[in-house]
């Protein structure tokens, strides 16, 4: 039988070119073929410690937790080395939000900002009574026996390490301009007590546990004021108003 070598050849060379195009492509796929993986969103997902501040407070970013997701489903953590945020300096009443951004995606935190008159630091109290301590350095005195509302001449500071509180005395309802400095009493346990003298007629014994004391006052910060980056702040007291006696008995 004769064969025709020239159609074998033919069917050789289809059967090669076939087998090299397959070789190609496997090739080109095992070399980078794969489509490359995109960050398709960016997230919040788990809050900084702090979202409330006083005003003159920096945003501060521990806790926060950011993280990409890709377009392949895996997920990724952003470091604070690797994004920004736009509110680096002294926060301020009008402050709401601070934007985080990573690449070309960015994200929101929510925050809230008030005043340094507002913000209760401390408060001491004897179940009835209370006396506040206020950022600013400002107090006031309210409960069953009477009140020592703001403004007032009264003041506190705190320097890191010295708890000082400055009240106006009210003597048979004559209230002194000047604030007098109380004596401030620490048990063995670290609980601190003052008595306050309320308009000539009732002694009154505020008084604060060690526990609440040392979370409210620790050595890295100071007031009045409010805590900037460094995590101290200037001691400097800021004014006190000098208006007429705001003691009122009940």
């Amino acid at each position: 039988m004769k064969v025709n070598y020239a159609a074998k050849k033919w069917y050789v060379t289809i059967v090669c070119a076939i087998l090299a195009i397959i070789t190609a492509v496997a090739l080109l796929a095992g070399c980078g073929g794969e489509k490359e993986k995109t960050i398709k969103s960016m997230q919040i997902t788990m809050p900084p410690l702090q979202t409330e501040y006083v005003e003159g407070e920096t945003f501060d970013t521990d806790g926060m937790l950011i993280s990409v997701l890709y377009s392949d489903g895996t997920r990724d953590e952003v470091t604070s080395s690797q994004y920004t945020i736009d509110k680096t300096g002294p926060l301020a009443l009008t402050d709401t939000e601070v934007t985080i951004t990573y690449g070309e995606f960015s994200v929101k935190q929510p925050i809230s900002v008030i005043a340094l008159g507002d913000k209760v630091i401390l408060t001491l109290n004897n179940g009835v009574d209370r006396c506040d301590l206020y950022a600013d350095g400002t107090l006031q005195l309210h409960g069953g026996g009477g009140r020592l509302m703001k403004p007032n001449n009264s003041r506190w500071s705190w320097d890191g390490e010295t708890l000082e509180i400055w009240i106006q005395i009210v003597e048979n309802g004559v209230t002194d301009e000047e604030p007098t400095k109380m004596d401030l009493v620490y048990d063995d346990f670290g609980n601190l007590t003052f008595k306050y003298m309320l308009a000539g007629r009732w002694q009154m014994n505020y008084q604060i546990s060690a526990s609440e004391l040392n979370k409210a006052l620790t050595p890295d910060v100071s007031y009045p004021c409010p805590r900037f980056s460094s995590g101290r702040c200037s001691r400097t007291y800021l004014p006190f108003s000098s208006a007429g006696s705001p003691f009122q008995a009940i």
